[in-house]
Order: C-alpha cells, then structure tokens, then sequence
C-alpha cells in the first residue's frame, strides 16, 4: 500500500466522529449543543449516559489502535511513521467531516498508546481513573494521563520515534484542553456528572 494512502486513511479514520454519531443513535440528539459542546466521551456521558460514553470512548480508542497498526506495517520509516500516527489524532481534533473542528484526542491517543505499549496505557488509564475518582474532573485525569505518556513509553524501552510520538501527543492534549485548565483554575471546570445546556 503507498505511503500517501496510509496517510489519507488514517486522517479520514481519525476525522470519523463517534461520539457525535452515538448520540444520534442512541438519543437522536447533536451532543455538540449541551454540556461542553465537545464530542468527546465525557461530554457523551452528560447527555447520554454511562454506556454511551464507554461505546464513543471505545470506538474511538479502536481509531487510533488501528490507525497505528496500519502506519507500523504500511511505514517502516520512522519519519512517514510519526506523519501516519499523528495524523490520526489531527483527524478527530479537526475533522474533515465537522468543517475541521472536533475533540480533544485523549480516548484516540489511548488506542494509539495501547498498540505502542499496553502497559504504558494501562498505567495512563490509571492514571486518569485515580485523578477523576479524587477530583471528578475529567480534564485533570487526561491531563496527567498525557503528561506520564512519554514517560512510561521511555520505562517500558520503547523506541525512540515512539517516545517522540508521546512528547507530541502530550503536547496537543494540553494545547486543546488550554480552556479546561483556565476553567479548573477559576474553578468553572464541569465534573463528571455535572449536566449545563450551552447557551
């Protein structure tokens, strides 16, 4: 397969909007005009529950697990590969298919991570579980999730390109999650549960 076609295919894949199109099926409703307004998996729960939210969180892990298999059997080059991988979570932060907006990347960067090292996302998995059932504020677990990425990968000897990979990774959830910090400063961050209608 060209270098070019894994590059289109994992865009494209990234761009699918699953969060968007869970709350259409399971409650015909846009789950971009309540809550945060994101189409990520927390924003899914607050309009459409718990399992809504774990099958948007899932299929969208599932984009970046196989967006990262097919870059590492397509693109042996380490170069091509980080274009390929990356490319991925560009897709879902500013899909094509939502006028080049979108989420945030945590649940895509975890499938990412599953298929670089399991462990390493085991730990980051954790990591966000322990934040949130201390602080109930999603933003704070992905946060400290993304940040322990490129560590773990350097314990756990992955290679070089895929620690690189971490560092970026970590770097873009911060950058669009730069208002859920100002938010958690101020005190204004949504927890989990918490249910407000966009004006």
């Amino acid at each position: 397969m060209p270098w070019w076609l894994i590059l289109i295919i994992n865009y494209l894949l990234g761009s699918l909007p699953c969060g968007l199109i869970v709350g259409w099926v399971l409650r015909g409703v846009d789950i971009r005009k309540f809550g945060s307004g994101n189409i990520g998996a927390t924003n899914v729960s607050r309009v459409v529950g718990f399992k809504g939210a774990l099958l948007a969180g899932v299929l969208d892990a599932l984009k970046g697990f196989v967006g990262a298999y097919l870059a590492s059997v397509f693109l042996p080059h380490p170069g091509w590969w980080l274009v390929a991988v990356f490319l991925i979570v560009i897709g879902h932060n500013w899909s094509i298919f939502l006028g080049f907006r979108g989420g945030k990347g945590v649940a895509t960067t975890l499938g990412v991570l599953f298929y670089l090292s399991w462990p390493a996302a085991s730990l980051c998995f954790l990591a966000w579980v322990v934040a949130v059932a201390l602080t109930r504020y999603s933003s704070l677990g992905s946060l400290t999730g993304a940040a322990l990425m490129p560590v773990f990968l350097v314990l756990f000897g992955r290679p070089w390109h895929f620690v690189f990979w971490g560092i970026l990774a970590a770097v873009l959830v911060f950058i669009r999650h730069r208002e859920n910090i100002r938010r958690l400063i101020s005190g204004q961050e949504l927890k989990i549960g918490q249910k407000k209608e966009r004006d």
